[in-house]
């Protein structure tokens, strides 16, 4: 009988254990998520600068990739059709 209830009082200090966990954990992802939304709104123009720079910069070489996958894959579909 004292086994079972040495059980039972472990299981219970297990569990509120990890409900307060996962309410702390809870809390500090709400408190990361408004610093981060602050940050983002505080720097917001030089972020948009830096994604406009990198887009810029890698724009012609994503096109070029794309448009190497279409034809590859419009050149896979021409073989089938000649090939039935």
């Amino acid at each position: 009988m004292t086994k079972l209830v040495s059980y039972i009082c472990c299981c219970i200090l297990c569990l509120t254990t990890l409900g307060c966990s996962e309410y702390e954990q809870l809390e500090q992802t709400k408190v990361l998520e408004r610093r981060a939304d602050s940050l983002y709104s505080t720097l917001r123009d030089s972020l948009r600068k830096y994604h406009d720079t990198i887009c810029d910069n890698t724009f012609h070489q994503y096109y070029e990739e794309s448009l190497d996958s279409i034809k590859a894959k419009q050149i896979e579909e021409i073989r089938f059709l000649i090939e039935q």
